[in-house]
């Protein structure tokens, strides 16, 4: 492979000794990840779970994706927001992978028009 031509990610996660706690690191970013605290899972429940994370990592990219179509397109964007809720229904019988049941994200902006902005999530939509 081209090493030019891909971006590499890598991250690493392995167990540690509290049960339901798990060590996570990129590059030289240490995080804690634990199971929720709850029947079924019974982890710690103090450091945010793989969900939580998981979310983290949509929003995250979503608010740098933002910036950079705002950058391309030369819209005058001072700040964008995004945030993400998502729901697991505990009582469904799952026959495959758990999967959320409902997500939705919310997208606030400064700087730019209602139409910009509408064309902002638009471009990330596509994207």
């Amino acid at each position: 492979m081209d090493d030019d031509r891909y971006f590499r990610f890598h991250a690493e996660t392995q167990s540690s000794a509290v049960s339901g706690r798990a060590l996570q690191r990129v590059r030289s970013n240490h995080f804690v990840i634990d199971d929720p605290a709850r029947e079924g899972y019974n982890g710690p429940g103090e450091a945010p779970n793989a969900g939580e994370y998981f979310l983290s990592g949509i929003t995250g990219c979503a608010v740098l994706m933002m910036e950079r179509i705002a950058r391309e397109e030369n819209l005058p964007l001072q700040q964008v927001h995004v945030s993400m809720d998502a729901a697991l229904d505990m009582e469904a019988e799952r026959q495959e992978l758990s999967v959320f049941d409902s997500a939705s994200m919310h997208f606030s902006f400064a700087g730019v028009s209602d139409a910009e902005a509408e064309q902002l999530v638009a471009t990330f939509k596509e994207r």
